[in-house]
């Protein structure tokens, strides 16, 4: 695991090549090294993993006319070793990053489909000038580009692209109106308009000052013909526990991070069966209604791990501005918080845990799976006459209590969720699945934004386009929301926030749900050993029951809940909401009205969905005073100690 960033097209910079390792230091602290030509310079810093004494970049091929330097981790290295020594390869090394690279060698571009794991990487060719770049099916690992005038960067995180002074730092306005409705930013935008996300599940080449980008993976639909049910749970078992076998892979030491849920509880239950010693957990909780802590110390004490915990408190989000800054981006959702503070415990004890994301995805466990799965098959079953004139206008006149019960938030739906609820009832009458999927997730919505928009962001109003394609197709409803998910909530969002804030403390997060044999196999399962009635996660909580005997695999979902209101009364919240939705501010930034605004700021508390759209506010405002207006002293881990050169760590081709 580590950093990877690098140029090609323009002349040496070595002080540039320094500044781009310099800022993404947390992700490498172990190790650095670097490759400097005519026209390209190309480097990482490292965490050392696999081979800690041997596993140095960039490595060579025999001949020296190729170059790697990898971010990630393939988890099937030795059997690919096996095949390429079979074919007369010889290695100077044990790592998987000289295994991709005799890959490419034997099989060029199509080497990705060979790999199991997470990655980015790119091949340099040094007599072609060419660069091979190389991303991981899902987008577990992240990689951002920037190309103009037959010049290209790339990096691991966009901090360091931005080193580079031609680099303009115009923020995108489609991107900020992406934010404000998804709450993150789909690729391959990103919040700088001539930046982009490498796209997951696709390699490209850089060739004669062009990029020629090919996708080769995405979720396939499927219909059928099935197997038995039977034939599925067994296969589930196999799959299940070998994904968890192969990500405890490490030279180093490892652990898990455990909320209590029957994900990761699923996951450490695996592991606590294949090792001998105690698998170390962390969890983190909190002061209020909700939190897990009692449950994850419950799966740990039945386990025997080696249990360790945290609280997260009104103060800790002073870190609110460091968490940004490690982001890139903002996100508009408070988990960051905790969720860097189970990295920072982690990090006092391990260098990987592996961790319970992508399994609501790929088994269906959120809310909204269930709502919009039972809401499709009321459509279908029922006359839009009825629709109209009865279900939909109940929905606006029916009780709190009574619609909430379809909706197991902790603060409930209330009168803007009702409104949003409604709407959407609409959508599913004109079966647009991604326009539907979208309407529940949405934060700022059309309503919100004719209010809030002003001058630049106004042609922003409705928000995203429909990007449906195959997906009104006769296909799984539930397998179509699913592969929503995958192609942008999933990369952009749930595994960048785990990326970014577990790397900013040097801990490397592995993802055993997002193995692509086991998605495969789930998107090829029945939709009703996901979803199955008011069931979810049916092969799971199946294969919990065997792994963890008990109540454990009948536990319902809890939503991860952080009672933003409270907090936005209290300090640092308070502050950063002063400072950075004051009148001042807003009229001198100018994307928004500052009637809205304030109409906002005094509605704190009253309702969940005011309290989220304060705070992705002030986390847009927070972004623009790092990365845009360079302000100083807002994030500590921006300061970061510069080296004079590169050392003894360059190689001259």
């Amino acid at each position: 695991m580590c950093g990877i960033f690098g140029y090609i097209g323009f002349e040496q910079d070595e002080r540039l090549l320094r500044r781009m390792a310099d800022v993404v230091s947390t992700r490498g602290p172990d190790d650095e090294g670097f490759l400097m030509g005519e026209r390209v310079g190309l480097g990482m810093r490292r965490l050392s993993i696999i081979d800690v004494n041997y596993g140095h970049q960039p490595i060579f091929n025999k001949d020296k006319t190729l170059a790697i330097f990898f971010n990630g981790e393939i988890y099937n290295y030795k059997d690919l070793t096996k095949d390429l020594q079979q074919k007369g390869y010889k290695f100077r090394t044990h790592s998987d990053t000289e295994v991709i690279l005799h890959l490419f060698e034997e099989y060029g571009p199509q080497c990705v489909n060979h790999l199991n794991g997470m990655f980015a990487f790119v091949i340099y060719n040094i007599p072609q000038k060419t660069l091979f770049i190389a991303r991981d099916r899902i987008g577990i690992k992240p990689l951002y580009y920037w190309a103009e005038n037959g010049e290209f960067l790339f990096g691991s995180e966009i901090k360091s692209i931005l080193e580079y002074e031609k680099v303009s730092r115009e923020p995108n306005l489609a991107a900020i109106d992406h934010y404000l409705t998804l709450r993150y930013v789909p690729g391959p935008s990103t919040m700088f308009v001539d930046i982009h996300k490498f796209p997951a599940g696709h390699w490209g080449i850089w060739k004669e000052g062009n990029l020629e980008l090919h996708r080769y993976w995405s979720p396939q639909l499927y219909s059928g013909p099935y197997h038995s049910d039977e034939y599925y749970h067994e296969r589930f078992a196999e799959l299940f526990k070998e994904s968890v076998r192969k990500r405890m892979m490490s030279e180093v030491p490892l652990g898990a991070f455990l909320s209590g849920g029957i994900d990761s509880s699923a996951i450490v239950a695996a592991m606590s069966q294949l090792t001998n010693d105690p698998v170390k957990t962390f969890s983190v909780g909190f002061d209020w209604p909700g939190d897990e802590l009692p449950a994850a110390r419950e799966v740990a004490r039945k386990l025997g791990c080696d249990h360790h915990e945290i609280k997260c408190r009104p103060e800790d989000f002073s870190l609110f501005p460091d968490i940004i800054q490690s982001l890139d981006e903002p996100i508009g959702d408070a988990i960051v918080v905790p969720l860097y503070l189970l990295s920072k415990l982690a990090h006092q004890h391990v260098k990987v845990v592996l961790t319970g994301d992508g399994g609501d995805e790929a088994l269906a466990g959120y809310i909204f799976h269930k709502v919009m799965y039972w809401a499709r098959q009321y459509s279908r079953w029922t006359p839009d006459i009825i629709q109209d004139r009865m279900v939909k206008p109940l929905v606006l006149r029916s009780p709190f209590w009574l619609i909430n019960l379809a909706f197991s938030y902790p603060e409930g739906l209330a009168k803007r969720g009702r409104l949003r609820l409604f709407d959407y009832l609409s959508l599913v009458q004109e079966n647009r699945p991604e326009a539907e999927y979208r309407s529940l997730l949405t934060l700022f919505d059309t309503r919100d934004k004719e209010r809030l928009y002003r001058d630049g962001m106004n042609p922003f109003i409705n928000g995203p386009t429909d990007r449906e394609g195959d997906l009104r197709n006769n296909r799984p409803y539930l397998d179509v929301l699913l592969k929503l998910q995958y192609s942008g909530w999933l990369p952009d969002c749930i595994l960048n926030k785990l990326d970014k804030t577990s790397m900013a403390h040097s801990v490397e997060a592995r993802v055993p749900f997002l193995d692509h044999d086991l998605v495969e196999f789930l998107y090829k399962s029945p939709s009703h050993l996901k979803l199955n009635g008011l069931r979810d996660k049916v092969l799971l909580r199946d294969q919990l029951a065997q792994l963890l005997p008990g109540h454990f695999s009948r536990r319902k979902k809890i939503n991860f809940y952080i009672p933003i209101g409270n907090f936005l009364h209290k300090e640092p919240l308070r502050g950063f909401v002063e400072t950075c939705l004051s009148e001042e501010s807003v009229r001198k930034r100018g994307y928004f009205s500052w009637e809205m605004v304030k109409t906002l700021r005094n509605s704190i508390g009253k309702e969940f969905i005011f309290d989220k759209q304060v705070l992705a506010l002030v986390a847009l405002e927070i972004w623009h005073r790092i990365f845009i207006d360079r302000e100083s002293g807002w994030a500590s881990s921006g300061s970061v100690k510069q080296k004079k050169d590169l050392g003894n760590s360059v190689v001259l081709v």
